[in-house]
């Protein structure tokens, strides 16, 4: 067993806010604004290193997000907004893309993104933000899927991106196979060959799923299908050449997402793909959530969809005869 999953460091979430402090020393313009759950990143430290720039809420979305936004009005500050995905983009949805509606930057920090920890309920599970955040033209959003590219998100969102960014984060101890990939490193409009293959691609992102992607190739592999994983950090950003380089001499494309399979990366990227004449002689199938989420167990829940990668060879399977 990799013992460093078990290392605080390796959590998305407390890499995430230990970068935003070293970032925030440097940057005097940032402020975080939340809704009363910094305890679920260890934002603390945050509010307790900079009090004149943290701002509690309380559970206030859309009075958080607004706020934001005259901050933001100033061009002097960089706001940052943290509440958990399915609370921040649903209710807030209407602030948000006013916000964006005044060209001004704020960067979303959509916590608890995905369907886990699945014991919440169906409340806390955010599968649908993708889709009614990417309808806003000048949104960017991101799903790192380790401690370190997390850390190369931020960086984009702060000194490179000139539009509103979203950051999905996961919640809970990294799966040990996904620590240190050599191929991981975060560039815009591209993403990750995790692994490479033939014929066969699967686009993934975020920590659970990559994981069973990367348990998927080794099921895949007994039976002479050499699976070629790709990490898609960027849900909404597509580079044209580096995908048409990456999709020559494949013939089917699977999505595994952590999101429905409508409005997620799948369906923007099968979008970009047709606009851009990239799927010539290409089957494409979404692998995804297509109902409402089950709770429980991170193991009961993917079973029960099919998410699971044992479930996932047998679906594969059955789709390549």
């Amino acid at each position: 067993m990799n013992k460093s999953r078990f290392k605080p460091s390796t959590w998305i979430t407390n890499s995430f806010t230990d970068k935003l402090i070293s970032l925030a020393i440097k940057r005097k313009d940032i402020v975080l604004l939340d809704a009363d759950l910094s305890d679920d990143a260890n934002l603390k430290k945050f509010f307790k290193i900079f009090p004149k720039r943290s701002i509690q809420n309380g559970i206030a979305e859309q009075d958080m997000v607004s706020m934001a936004g005259g901050i933001a009005l100033s061009r002097k500050l960089l706001p940052f907004v943290n509440s958990f995905a399915s609370f921040l983009t649903a209710r807030a949805n209407e602030q948000i893309y006013n916000n964006a509606t005044e060209k001004t930057r704020i960067i979303y920090i959509c916590l608890y993104a995905g369907l886990f920890p699945a014991g919440a309920g169906k409340s806390h599970q955010s599968l649908r933000d993708i889709s009614v955040l990417s309808a806003i033209p000048n949104m960017e959003i991101f799903h790192p899927s380790d401690y370190m590219q997390v850390q190369d998100v931020l960086d984009y969102c702060v000194y490179k991106s000139k539009k509103n960014c979203a950051i999905r984060l996961s919640i809970g101890p990294p799966p040990s196979n996904i620590l240190d990939l050599k191929y991981n490193k975060f560039k815009i409009k591209k993403g990750n060959v995790v692994s490479n293959g033939s014929r066969v691609c699967l686009f993934t992102y975020g920590q659970t799923m990559l994981s069973e992607a990367i348990k998927l190739k080794k099921e895949l592999i007994k039976t002479r299908i050499n699976l070629k994983i790709i990490n898609m950090p960027n849900i909404n950003l597509f580079d044209f050449y580096w995908l048409k380089k990456n999709l020559i001499n494949i013939k089917y494309i699977f999505y595994l997402e952590d999101h429905m399979t409508v409005g997620g990366m799948g369906d923007l990227l099968t979008s970009f793909l047709i606009k851009n004449n990239l799927l010539k002689n290409k089957k494409i199938f979404n692998l995804s959530l297509n109902t409402f989420p089950k709770c429980g167990t991170q193991e009961e829940v993917l079973k029960y969809h099919k998410l699971d990668f044992k479930s996932l060879n047998k679906r594969i399977l059955s789709i390549l005869k």
